[in-house]
């Protein structure tokens, strides 16, 4: 049986211009090498490349089904999510290279709360390569938040 292909809606690039799974998986272990101070784990699940980054308590995951969407979820249920039908491959490189590079801060500490609107669920911000990037909580967590579950 041939490799699944993500499409996301039905909208996409040249299908030439797509990246598989197993091709986001290969360039997330290329990012991960030289992370010696983390643990971390990387692998194929649920049609998905999978890197897990920890460090004590605290980890976060990277996520794609290698083009069309990158995540990032950190255990306090915060999250960067992007979704974009048109990435090419070097576009999905360099996004899979943020989301890694914005797991790694948060694992390494470098989160620092921010106030946040709506709902009352909260707000991270990291610092990565000079840019402020904000995680936040999905609004299921958010509205857990505010009955205190």
């Amino acid at each position: 049986m041939g490799e699944r292909r993500f499409e996301w809606g039905g909208l996409s690039a040249d299908r030439g211009d797509y990246v598989t799974a197993a091709e986001a998986l290969a360039m997330l272990e290329v990012l991960v090498v030289a992370q010696a101070d983390l643990a971390v784990t990387t692998e194929l699940r649920d049609g998905a490349a999978w890197a897990r980054f920890s460090r004590g308590e605290r980890w976060a995951v990277v996520s794609t089904p290698g083009s069309r969407w990158f995540s990032v979820e950190t255990d306090t249920g915060h999250r960067l999510q992007i979704v974009d039908a048109n990435t090419s491959k070097d576009q999905s490189a360099q996004l899979l290279a943020v989301h890694v590079d914005v797991a790694e801060a948060y694992v390494r500490g470098e989160a620092v709360p921010v106030r946040a609107g709506g709902l009352g669920g909260s707000v991270l911000a990291i610092d990565v390569n000079g840019r402020q990037v904000l995680l936040t909580q999905s609004v299921g967590r958010r509205v857990r938040g505010l009955f205190g579950r």
